[in-house]
């Protein structure tokens, strides 16, 4: 049994690890994202006030304006989801919960295995929502230019209309 529960911790330990790799990696994939959206905001900050201080067309000013606004959602939506700051799981238990010289250690260790499994478990749970919305973000902002142009189009059929 000793030989098994050595395999078993060692599978355990590396998968665990594994997990909270995958987790720091969408983190810097996150923070990644998020520069390119405040720069993407930025530039379309410093263009919309270009575009006011011109006086130019209101459908350029609507696209660029959109633009902008849609970046903003998109970034507030990768903090919240993303970056936000969330409980991270270690890989091992606290020695205060492992030791415990009334019990056998064979007990412990299978004790300590679901442990690691129920960490493994919301570690997995909790890199699926991060990159879930990571996606979801990252296509919102390939999105963007077209959400930009239905917004000029619709800004002058509604000029048009006026």
């Amino acid at each position: 049994m000793t030989e098994l529960l050595d395999w078993v911790e060692k599978q355990a330990q590396e998968n665990i690890r594994f997990h909270i790799q995958t987790s720091e990696h969408l983190t810097k994939e996150s923070n990644t994202t998020l520069t390119l959206l405040l720069a993407g905001i930025g530039g379309a900050v410093a263009y919309l006030t270009k575009l006011f201080d011109t006086q130019a067309e209101l459908w350029l000013v609507a696209a660029v304006g959109t633009f902008g606004f849609q970046l903003i959602v998109l970034a507030a939506i990768l903090i919240w989801y993303c970056l936000r700051t969330d409980v991270m799981w270690p890989p091992t238990s606290e020695p205060q919960c492992l030791f415990r010289p009334y019990f056998a250690v064979d007990q412990l260790r299978e004790v300590e295995l679901e442990n690691i499994q129920t960490r493994i478990n919301q570690v997995v749970q909790r890199n699926y929502r991060v990159a879930t919305w990571l996606d979801r973000v990252r296509f919102g902002a390939v999105a963007a230019p077209i959400v930009s142009a239905a917004a000029a189009v619709l800004c002058t059929v509604l000029a048009r209309a006026c």
